[in-house]
């Protein structure tokens, strides 16, 4: 009895042997830097670096983070200490003045915060200028204020640069870049469509160009540089159909021109219509304008719901090997959804299909062949205050679709219709038709805007200060705003179209109202 008497003492005495409570984990908090490393230019603001501070256990303090190890001379974005909410980020940027000695830094973001200290590190590569990108004066067309870049276009088609969404899309300074004609009162004009040439392009068009009825028409301007036009004509006339519009146009090697549009019957159906030309100027066997015929409608073979469809904006015809392919979209089709047919004739197809599952319309695509791999390009709207694109490497099925870019202001807040320039493997930028989307105009005041895809130049002065392109002037030109006394003086930088792979720098002075002719190595 003595030795169970001690037992039951000692267990008394020792918490293991029956219930207890534990104290709970204490509040904390990590901090995180992203990138971890990252390296840029003297003279030049880094990308934005994220300083994120994410609570652990219940931690509601704020935290205050400064930044340990840059040199005297720099400049942080905001300035440190840095107060971030638990759970919240900041973005910051550095700014090296030239004179900073170039190499590794070690950075530190020292966190405090509810008596918790934490550190983030961030490795910091500064490179020197390299004097890569050099500028010479050249003859252009910009005003007292402005500065003028040539020599900024897209290099090929690269998908890396498309699948990671950064591309560099700059907005025409003319907004819109292409008006109707205003010699007669209907005056609206859209889906642009441009046709490489030999020393330029023939940029198609639709709608009502100063014409005295409102029936949409297919017109035709050409242009070596969208700058300047010329040889605007009418190409095909509604003839028979209510409407002839959204026009594209496949080009051959024996120089003979491809046409499908949305041709209109009177009965207020919309169907995929095709035209074609040996030469530019007989089109269908008539001299242009060719008056549009009913005969002209495609005929989809297998698509059951063709009759009773509706195929307005949506049609484009492509050429693949020795067969012609047809996308479209039926308005009135129970899925939405972009179907594929295909045939030796662009008149006679055979239903094949369905490519991508989406409720916009598909406008145009382009094929290109990069280091012997093969990619498809569309085009997409949906009256819709953005547009988008969407890739494939076999031309049968296409990704999600992915935004291209939306409206500039309300004068484009409906876009309409889009189509990509091309020179070769380049993809020098978009024409699209657009209006403000406002329910009284009608459709009566679209006109064709751009945006081109070029390299992107930074110019950063001695205090930090960045200057970006305030806008594109046709496809390899892009304008800053100077002063007048100045101009603009400090480190430019140029990445490629992607707007994050560096390309070159140098140290510049350039004087307002001139012109400036880009090389890179």
């Amino acid at each position: 009895m003595l030795s169970a008497v001690v037992l039951l003492t000692a267990c008394g005495f020792n918490a293991a042997c029956g219930s207890h409570s534990s104290l709970p984990p204490a509040p904390d908090f990590t901090i995180a830097v992203n990138p971890p490393s990252a390296a840029q230019i003297v003279g030049t603001v880094s990308q934005p670096i994220v300083v994120t501070v994410s609570p652990k256990n219940g931690f509601t303090d704020t935290v205050n983070v400064s930044i340990q190890g840059l040199p005297a001379n720099a400049v942080s974005t905001p300035t440190a200490p840095l107060a971030i909410p638990a759970a919240g980020s900041q973005r910051v940027t550095f700014f090296f003045p030239p004179s900073t000695a170039t190499g590794t830094l070690s950075v530190s973001f020292a966190a405090n915060g509810g008596g918790i200290d934490h550190t983030a590190p961030l490795q910091l590569t500064l490179n020197p200028v390299s004097g890569t990108a050099v500028l010479q004066e050249t003859t252009g067309q910009v005003t007292d204020e402005t500065i003028e870049i040539q020599g900024v276009s897209a290099e090929d088609f690269n998908p890396t640069y498309w699948k990671q969404d950064t591309l560099n899309w700059v907005p025409d300074v003319r907004e819109p870049m292409f008006s109707s004609l205003t010699t007669r009162p209907y005056q609206n004009i859209y889906s642009p469509f441009s046709v490489e040439q030999p020393g330029g392009w023939r940029m198609f068009y639709g709608g009502w160009d100063g014409s005295d009825t409102p029936n949409d028409r297919i017109y035709s301007v050409t242009t070596f540089d969208f700058l300047t036009f010329s040889n605007r004509i009418l190409v095909i006339d509604n003839g028979a159909l209510q409407e002839v519009n959204d026009v594209n146009v496949q080009q051959l090697p024996d120089g003979s021109l491809h046409m499908l549009c949305t041709g209109a019957t009177y009965d207020g159906r919309n169907w995929p219509t095709y035209f074609s030309s040996p030469d530019g100027i007989v089109w269908n066997g008539a001299t242009e304008p060719y008056a549009a015929q009913v005969s002209d409608i495609v005929n989809i073979q297998g698509y059951s719901d063709y009759q009773a469809g509706g195929f307005n904006a949506g049609n484009v015809l492509f050429r693949e090997s020795s067969d012609w392919v047809l996308y479209f979209y039926d308005n009135f089709g129970a899925v939405a959804q972009i179907y594929r047919a295909t045939g030796p004739s662009p008149q006679d197809v055979q239903y094949q299909s369905v490519s991508l599952q989406t409720g916009a319309d598909p406008n145009s695509v382009n094929k290109f062949v990069i280091g012997g791999q093969t990619w498809y390009l569309m085009g997409l709207m949906s009256n819709a205050p953005q547009v988008w694109y969407s890739l494939s490497n076999d031309g049968l099925t296409f990704a999600p679709q992915q935004t291209l870019f939306t409206n500039l202001s309300s004068l484009d807040t409906s876009m309409d219709t889009v189509s990509f320039v091309t020179k070769g493997n380049q993809v020098l930028g978009t024409l699209y038709g657009a209006n403000t989307g406002t329910p009284d105009n009608q459709l009566a005041d679209n006109a064709i805007f751009s945006r081109w895809l070029q390299k992107k130049v930074v110019i950063t002065d001695s205090s930090g200060v960045q200057y970006f392109a305030k806008g594109s002037y046709g496809p390899d030109r892009q304008w800053f705003q100077g002063t007048v006394v100045t101009g603009l003086e400090g480190t430019l930088v140029v990445y490629a179209e992607d707007g994050l792979t560096p390309l070159g720098s140098n140290v510049v002075s350039l004087a307002a109202g001139k012109s400036y002719r880009l090389s890179l190595p």
